[in-house]
């Protein structure tokens, strides 16, 4: 009942990330689960996802480097219990230029923190280096990592970062970047995650996870 539920939930997840256009092929989604996580079949396209390419992996029985990148961030932070990584395409356009961008959204700094970090790379130490303190990071070369205590924050962040890349390249064509101040910014992001999204989030959780 919880596994279908949770089916349900990344189902939903995948189609909203197509709609939105912010998928690639070899994009995956995933939950965490007793014992190990959900995780969708990267051969097979968002748009076209069905339950029969969410599969259960254990703690121990990743296959290749992409599930054991979930499976490792799951390990080392607690609070995250979904994980997105995906392809948007200002993001992508970011991550092959800069090493990071500044919040240029209230809820980019609410959701994801004062900037977003380029990761050098897709090894596990990096990714969960630039995840340090945020709830997103861009990976060098394209891609994006977007994690929350539940899938729907998780897709939130991901269209959030998304939002606020776009923001930053098209305030830097027309003249200087916007960006939202540091104090401000970290003020945000502490008050989003100890007051008004703590009740919502764990309810939703419990949604989530069948409850």
């Amino acid at each position: 009942m919880v596994e279908q539920a949770a089916k349900l939930r990344i189902l939903d997840c995948c189609k909203k990330l197509s709609e939105h256009q912010l998928t690639a092929p070899g994009d995956v989604v995933s939950v965490r689960a007793e014992g190990g996580m959900l995780i969708t079949n990267p051969e097979t396209e968002m748009s076209s996802i069905t339950e029969n390419d969410i599969r259960f992996v254990g703690r121990d029985e990743a296959k290749g480097t992409q599930e054991a990148l979930h499976l490792a961030i799951y390990a080392h932070r607690e609070d995250i219990n979904a994980v997105i990584m995906n392809h948007a395409p200002f993001c992508v356009g970011i991550a092959k230029r800069l090493k990071s961008f500044p919040a240029t959204l209230d809820d980019m700094a609410q959701i994801i923190g004062h900037t977003a970090k380029v990761s050098p790379s897709e090894e596990a130490t990096d990714i969960l280096r630039t995840l340090t303190g945020r709830n997103a990071c861009l990976i060098s070369g394209g891609g994006v990592i977007a994690t929350g205590r539940t899938l729907d924050e998780a897709f939130t962040g991901s269209l959030v970062l998304e939002k606020g890349a776009l923001c930053y390249v098209g305030s830097a064509i027309i003249g200087k970047p916007v960006k939202i101040g540091l104090f401000d910014a970290v003020l945000m992001r502490a008050v989003y995650k100890l007051k008004y999204s703590k009740k919502d989030q764990a309810a939703k959780l419990k949604e989530e996870q069948g409850g």
